[in-house]
């Protein structure tokens, strides 16, 4: 597997998850590679890097990619953390979407959505307006990327359509393509009024 792939298909919220850290509202958290009183390293899920800010870290000064925060939460070479980064896609090859089983193509698709909320702040109001708090809950955001624009992706639109994910309206857009409509919410939250 390319280094480009992996970067591109294991998300730094999965890698975060797996070694059980959770970055606070403001996708900051203690930085686990030294003695860290507050939180100084800052996640950026858009670009799926973080960068430490405190001048005790080995890592201050580099903005590290999935691969460098495996390696170095794990005092691995390059090498053995491209192996284990592998291994948290789920193995020695990563499936293209279209042979991925059922349940981890929802779960890719999830962390897509849930990392979108991190970027667009008309979701977050949105969610918010719903009485939801995208910050304690996996919620997430289709910005519609992967079945518009130039990143638009067939294969994972068929899948898409396949799960129900998407439906197909029927309808044409005004640069002729065909409209489809995202229809699943990932958030089981229930609103409750503040009393």
């Amino acid at each position: 597997m390319e280094i480009s792939e992996i970067k591109s298909r294991l998300s730094f919220s999965t890698v975060l998850h797996h070694y059980g850290l959770k970055p606070d509202k403001n996708a900051r958290l203690h930085c686990p590679f030294h003695d860290d009183r507050t939180p100084s390293m800052q996640v950026y899920y858009r670009t799926h890097t973080a960068y430490c800010f405190s001048g005790n870290c080995p890592t201050h000064g580099k903005s590290m990619d999935v691969i460098d925060f495996v390696m170095y939460k794990e005092n691995l070479g390059k090498h053995e953390a491209l192996n284990k980064c592998v291994a948290l896609l789920g193995g020695t090859a990563v499936a293209p979407p279209e042979s991925q089983s059922r349940e981890a193509f929802l779960h890719r698709m999830f962390n897509y959505f849930k990392n979108a909320v991190h970027n667009s702040a008309p979701a977050q109001q949105y969610i918010a307006g719903r009485c939801l708090d995208w910050k304690t809950q996996e919620t997430g955001y289709n910005s519609g990327q992967f079945h518009h624009s130039s990143r638009r992706n067939e294969a994972l639109i068929k899948r898409c359509l396949e799960y129900g994910f998407l439906t197909d309206s029927g309808r044409k857009s005004k640069t002729g393509e065909r409209k489809r409509f995202i229809e699943l919410f990932f958030s089981a939250a229930i609103c409750r009024a503040k009393t």
